[in-house]
């Protein structure tokens, strides 16, 4: 399953059964992730998300009056929270969370592997944020923190200490962001599969 179809397809279902007024909110959601995913978020301008959602600028400025850093963390918020729930429910299942976390990184690479521009969907949008907008940032960190959660909620089902749940999630989650910058930087997948090597290696030393 390709990454567009895992990390989009939520959106994507949105587009075809929302009432007409919100088509065009949903298509601008769904090609500015697409856009700030492969290009960031600073070279990506309002116009080409115009003509790529084929809607009007006042249907824009309709649906995020503060332009193009609404939208961008209107991204965020959906598509972080389409990971979220996706973890959760992988997560939910009898697989062991480094089986779980291996498959994910796995997706990740077969994202890699179709289009070297895909990695993280929020990842360009966030590092950028930092500079760029507030509004942004603090979506984008929201999402991460989600993300965290949901992994640290299995590891404390599991038994493990609250502290340490929460701790290992966090690296796991900075382990998997920080491999698929340099790969999208080498052009092979070879820091997510050391990525998963140490994840999993993480994982199977259990509660401490």
């Amino acid at each position: 399953m390709v990454i567009d179809h895992i990390f989009l397809s939520g959106l994507s279902s949105i587009v075809k059964g929302v009432p007409r007024p919100d088509r065009s909110r949903a298509a601008l959601v769904e090609q500015a992730a697409l856009l700030f995913r492969r290009q960031g978020y600073a070279a990506t301008g309002i116009n080409q998300i115009l003509e790529a959602a084929d809607v009007k600028a006042g249907s824009l400025y309709h649906h995020f009056p503060d332009g193009k850093a609404q939208l961008a963390a209107a991204v965020v918020d959906g598509v972080g929270g389409d990971i979220k729930r996706l973890l959760r429910t992988f997560l939910a299942t009898d697989a062991s969370p480094a089986d779980i976390v291996g498959r994910w990184i796995d997706m990740l690479a077969d994202g890699l592997a179709g289009d070297g521009r895909d990695g993280c969907p929020i990842e360009p949008i966030a590092t950028e944020s930092v500079h760029a907008s507030p509004v942004v940032r603090v979506a984008s960190a929201r999402a991460f923190d989600g993300w965290c959660t949901a992994v640290a909620e299995r590891l404390t089902a599991d038994g493990w200490p609250t502290d340490a749940a929460m701790e290992t999630a966090r690296a796991i989650i900075a382990l998997i962001e920080g491999a698929i910058i340099l790969s999208r930087i080498a052009g092979d997948r070879a820091a997510l599969d050391a990525a998963k090597v140490a994840a999993s290696t993480l994982l199977g030393a259990g509660p401490h």
